[in-house]
C-alpha cells in the first residue's frame, strides 16, 4: 500500500483514538435522578388532621361508620397496606362517595404496586374542586400514572407544574426538567423503610430513567470502544511502523556508508596491490618491500651473480628498412618472451637499452645453480627466436639475430635517486658480461671462463681459446654448443 495511504488512515486512528473518549464520555447514560422523598409522603400530616377532625365531631367511636374510615387510615399509615385496603374497602362498601376513603384506598393500591387501579381511583379525586387532598390526588395520581399510563403522567406533571398553588409545583417541574433533557418518561420505584426492613413498602421514590436515545445505546458505545481501540492499535502501528522506518533509514544510511567505506577499502586495497605489483614489476622483491617499508633502500654487494647481456645483430640496419612503430612492435613481442623465460628460470630482470636485454641470476634466488639456470634461459631465448624468424621469413619481414654474452662475478645491485626508481647493477662483471655479448655471434651464447668453470659438466661446449675484449685484454671464452 503506498505511503500516503498509510498517513491518512494513521490520522484518521489519532482522530478516533483522541475523539473517542470524549464522544464517550458525552454520549454516557445519565445517571437517575430522585425527587427528595418528603415530596411523596406529605398526606400523613393531612391525615392526622382528618384523625382529629374526626374525633372533633364525635366521629371516632368504634360504633361509626367513621371508625372503620379511621381505622383503615390507621393501619395505612402503619404501612400495613394489605389490611388497610381490605378495611377501607369495607368502609367504602357503605360509603362509596367518600373521596377520603376513596384516597387512602387509592394510596394504599400505589404502594402494593396495583397502579392502574390507584391511578383510576385518584385521577378521579384530583378533578374534585372542593376536596381537601384535591393536591395530593393529582400528584400520586401522577406518579401511578407513571406505571400505568406514562403519556397521561406527563399531562398531570404538566398541570401540577403550572399551578402555583400546589406544594408539588417544583417537584413537577423538575420531573418535566428531567424527562426533557433526557427525552424519558418518569418511572415510579418504591423502597423499603430503613425502618421496617422485613416489612412493606413503605416510602416511594420517582426516578427519572435515563433515555434510549440512539446516541446513548449500548451498540454504539461499543462501536466507540471499538473505534478507540482501533485508534489506539493504529497509534501504536503508526509509532512502530515510524521507528522502524526510521531504523531503516539509519540502517540503510550506515549500510551504505559502510559499503561505501568498504568500496573505498577495496580501492585501495586494489591499488596498493596494482602499486606493489608494479613495483615488484620494476624492482626485486626484497628491494620493493624494503622501498615501501622504510622509504629507500640501500646497495647490496652479491659475490656470485651470473649477468647475460642480449643484443640484436644488425640491428641499426633492420631499423633502417622498417618503420618505428614495427620495430617497436618486434622489439616488444621479443622483450615479452623474454620476460616469461626469466620467471620461468626465477631470473631478475634488469632493464633493457635500446635492443639490448640484460638480466642476472644469484640476486633473489641464490645458489650455485645461477649460471646453470641463465644459461637454460639463454637458450630459451635462442629458441623462441628461431621461431619468431620462421614466421618473420614466411611474411617476408625482417629476422632478429641475438647475441648473447654471460659471465659470472661479483656485483653492487640496488637503486640510485629518488625519482623514476629504477634497479640497476653495478661492477666490473656487468662490463665483462657485455665484452662478451660483443664478441659473440648471432644465434650463439658466449661464456667467460669464469662462469664455464661453474657449469663445466652441465653442458656441451666449444672453446674459443682467449679473445681480446676491449679494456678488459684476452679473455678464455666458450660458445655453448
Amino acid at each position: 500500500m503506498s505511503a500516503p495511504f498509510f498517513r491518512y488512515t494513521y490520522l484518521v486512528a489519532a482522530l478516533l483514538a483522541a475523539g473517542a473518549p470524549v464522544v464517550f464520555l458525552i454520549t454516557r447514560p445519565a445517571k437517575p435522578e430522585r425527587l427528595d422523598s418528603a415530596y411523596f409522603q406529605p398526606e400523613r400530616e393531612k391525615s392526622d388532621a382528618w384523625v382529629q377532625e374526626f374525633k372533633l365531631f364525635g366521629l371516632a367511636g368504634p360504633q361509626t361508620a367513621q371508625d372503620s374510615l379511621a381505622a383503615g387510615v390507621d393501619l395505612y399509615l402503619g404501612y400495613r397496606y394489605s389490611e388497610a385496603e381490605v378495611s377501607l374497602r369495607q368502609y367504602l362498601s357503605a360509603h362509596p362517595d367518600d373521596p377520603v376513603g376513596q384516597f387512602y384506598l387509592g394510596m394504599s393500591l400505589l404502594y402494593r404496586e396495583a397502579y392502574a387501579t390507584a391511578f383510576g381511583l385518584l385521577s378521579r379525586l384530583a378533578g374534585l374542586e372542593a376536596f381537601n387532598l384535591q393536591d395530593e390526588a393529582r400528584w400520586y395520581a401522577a406518579l401511578a400514572a407513571t406505571k400505568a399510563d406514562p403519556k397521561a403522567a406527563l399531562e398531570l406533571f404538566g398541570r401540577i407544574a403550572q399551578d402555583a398553588g400546589s406544594k408539588y409545583q417544583q417537584a413537577a417541574a423538575a420531573v418535566l426538567a428531567s424527562s426533557q433533557l433526557h427525552a424519558g418518561a418518569p418511572v415510579l420505584q418504591l423502597r423499603q423503610n430503613a425502618y421496617t426492613v422485613t416489612g412493606p413498602p413503605a416510602t416511594c421514590f420517582l426516578v427519572i430513567d435515563a433515555p434510549a436515545t440512539w446516541w446513548q445505546s449500548a451498540w454504539l458505545r461499543s462501536l466507540l470502544a471499538i473505534l478507540f481501540l482501533a485508534g489506539a492499535a493504529g497509534l501504536i502501528l503508526w509509532r512502530n511502523r515510524v521507528q522502524r522506518h526510521a531504523r531503516e533509514s539509519i540502517e540503510s544510511a550506515v549500510s551504505a556508508r559502510t559499503l561505501e567505506i568498504q568500496r573505498q577499502r577495496d580501492k585501495l586495497e586494489k591499488d596498493k596491490e596494482r602499486s606493489e605489483a608494479l613495483l615488484l614489476n620494476i624492482l626485486p622483491a626484497e628491494t620493493a618491500a624494503e622501498l615501501l617499508q622504510h622509504g629507500h633502500s640501500d646497495t647490496r654487494r652479491y659475490e656470485m651473480v651470473t649477468v647475460l647481456f642480449c643484443d640484436f645483430q644488425g640491428f641499426t640496419k633492420i631499423s633502417e628498412a622498417i618503420s618505428p612503430e614495427q620495430l617497436v612492435a618486434y622489439l616488444g613481442t621479443c622483450f615479452e618472451a623474454f620476460d616469461r623465460i626469466m620467471t620461468t628460470h626465477r631470473l631478475e630482470k634488469i632493464k633493457t637499452v635500446g635492443d639490448c636485454y640484460i638480466c642476472a641470476g644469484g640476486l633473489t634466488a641464490t645458489g650455485e645453480d645461477n649460471a646453470v639456470r641463465v644459461i637454460q634461459a639463454a637458450q630459451d631465448m635462442l629458441a623462441f627466436l628461431q621461431d619468431f624468424n620462421a614466421h618473420q621469413a614466411s611474411d617476408g619481414k625482417p629476422a632478429f639475430e641475438a647475441r648473447i654474452g654471460i659471465h659470472t662475478g661479483p656485483v653492487v645491485a640496488g637503486i640510485v635517486g629518488i625519482k623514476k626508481y629504477a634497479y640497476d647493477i653495478w661492477g666490473d662483471t656487468v662490463n665483462i658480461a657485455a665484452r662478451m655479448e660483443q664478441a659473440s655471434e648471432g644465434g650463439r651464447i658466449n661464456l667467460s671462463g669464469a662462469t664455464y668453470e661453474l657449469v663445466k659438466n652441465d653442458f656441451t661446449f666449444q672453446y674459443r681459446g682467449k679473445i681480446e675484449a676491449k679494456g678488459k685484454g684476452e679473455q678464455d671464452m666458450y660458445y655453448v654448443v
